[in-house]
């Protein structure tokens, strides 16, 4: 899926709610600009972060209040940030005011696996290698190589 078709469907599903309340993308007392900043550590992970088998890193940067966990069929609601490994921010839910909703099995690998992880409130930050982000992808517009993305799970849908 290529950037552009990907920013349309964002901004044709973007303030849908799910039948869970989200909490407000600016329940984060950071402004908006200082979030879209390139964290500090983009191309080098902590050493905390932890390492799935499939080569993801992640960190957790704030927990929720915990519970379950969406699967691979749910859709998810979301505040998410994406850099490239120059630092410079391809993608972001934030400026629209609104969490974006999507179905988990229609994204990059990395946020298939990643998301799992997370319950309601969380909030992580992804280090994706290019090989689960948009590398083999045709279309231009994707960025390529390794990305980051800090994503905060508001609430899922299991269609139940």
């Amino acid at each position: 899926m290529s950037y552009r078709t990907l920013f349309l469907l964002l901004a044709l599903t973007g303030a849908a709610p799910l039948a869970a309340a989200a909490q407000s993308p600016s329940a984060d007392p950071r402004s908006v600009a200082e979030r879209l900043q390139p964290p500090d550590n983009l191309r080098l992970p902590p050493a905390t972060a932890i390492r799935t088998a499939s080569g993801l890193r992640y960190a957790v940067l704030q927990r929720g209040k915990g519970g379950a966990h969406p699967n691979p069929a749910s859709t998810i609601e979301i505040d998410y940030v994406g850099w490239d490994f120059q630092g410079h921010m391809f993608d972001s839910s934030l400026p629209r005011g609104a969490p974006s909703r999507f179905p988990l099995n229609s994204l990059i690998k990395g946020w298939q696996e990643g998301v799992l992880l997370m319950s309601p409130g969380d909030t992580f930050r992804f280090w994706v290698p290019g090989n689960l982000a948009y590398d083999g992808v045709s279309g231009g517009d994707s960025p390529k190589g390794k990305l980051v993305f800090d994503i905060t799970l508001h609430a899922f849908d299991n269609g139940n």
